[in-house]
């Protein structure tokens, strides 16, 4: 039995049940021994009190969703706490006051009102009106301290998201079959042409190095970016001969902004990965400038049968985007592919 004892208080809506009743009758006791601290205490209205006080403690309890939501914390924090003072006391006077009379009116005694003076009906207003100011005054901390709990680990979930969508992008990147591609056309290029396998082998080694580097970073520059995209697009080109055309129109002005780390390649990766390039067919991928925001967009050639996709492309620039600025890409599948991502200043 004391075990489960134990297990229930663990429970959150037990636990708070429990902690309601527990202050609502130490302080309706405490309330009727401080009004009646001279004289005569009857048991029954001492256990009533602390009757009163639990009904009290559940009735202010119950206000603080309708207070908050009418004047947020976050909004205006000292508005909000003299506003939970004053309804709260006033409910409270209300309560109690009308508890008090029904009980002498049922009874027709007035032992709780010894005297029919002001002075105990002052002391009753100010008691409450401390124990409001108290209440609110820990409701404020408990609830900040409880917000920035929240953030702290809304920051982490965030950063661990990030994560994750950066190491689904690394790994699109690191796959075995995409170097397994490039160590064909290597081995391919070092019977032809040694010259082109060297800037072949430079060119794959500044993509990993790129991948590698901003692994854990959120944000990049375009200009960084673009460094990437045309190491890429030599790599691609060598595979596929001269069917793929870059056409990079972004002016200076922008090269400075941010994106995150391998959105533009994963665009154009998208373009090579879906499209058939032939001498007929070329792909033709550009990259040019809108009004805050850069547009990726390619012509339809022929779309390949079997396509291997770990299907992390737009789904993860989406993803990165809503995470890191609450912002959406735009996609248009018409006559061309085209995605318009925001630019980070």
């Amino acid at each position: 039995m004391k075990w489960i004892s134990t297990e229930l208080l663990y429970r959150p809506t037990v636990r708070k049940h429990f902690i309601l009743v527990l202050v609502g009758f130490l302080f309706g006791t405490l309330i009727y021994g401080f009004i009646n601290f001279d004289g005569f205490r009857y048991n029954r209205e001492l256990l009533l009190s602390g009757v009163l006080g639990i009904f009290l403690s559940y009735c202010v309890h119950s206000s603080n969703t309708l207070i908050d939501k009418g004047f947020p914390w976050k909004r205006q924090p000292g508005f909000r706490l003299l506003i939970g003072i004053l309804i709260q006391m006033g409910m409270a006077i209300f309560v109690v006051f009308t508890c008090l009379w029904g009980y002498t009116e049922f009874t027709g005694t007035a032992s709780f009102f010894e005297s029919d003076d002001n002075d105990l009906k002052a002391k009753i207003g100010i008691l409450l009106f401390c124990s409001s100011l108290i209440y609110n005054v820990v409701y404020f901390a408990y609830y900040s301290y409880s917000m920035y709990s929240k953030g702290q680990l809304m920051e982490v979930q965030l950063q661990r998201k990030q994560t994750e969508l950066q190491l689904k992008a690394l790994k699109s990147q690191l796959s075995p079959h995409f170097l397994f591609n490039c160590m064909n056309t290597l081995s391919s290029l070092f019977q032809k042409d040694t010259g082109r396998a060297e800037t072949f082998i430079r060119s794959l080694a500044r993509s990993y190095e790129y991948v590698l580097d901003t692994y854990d970073a959120p944000l990049v520059t375009i200009a960084e970016e673009l460094k990437f995209v045309t190491a890429y697009c030599f790599l691609m080109k060598t595979r596929f001969g001269e069917h793929l055309h870059l056409d990079i129109q972004l002016p200076d002005t922008i090269l400075q902004s941010k994106i995150p780390p391998m959105t533009l390649q994963m665009l154009v990766e998208n373009g090579v990965k879906h499209n058939v390039m032939e001498p007929s067919l070329p792909l033709i991928i550009k990259i040019k400038p809108l009004q805050d925001g850069i547009m990726v967009s390619n012509n339809k050639t022929r779309k390949r049968p079997k396509i291997e996709s770990m299907k992390i492309g737009l789904n993860n620039i989406a993803a990165r985007y809503e995470l890191l600025v609450q912002k959406k890409i735009n996609i248009n599948d018409s006559e061309d592919f085209s995605v318009v991502i925001p630019i980070i200043p």
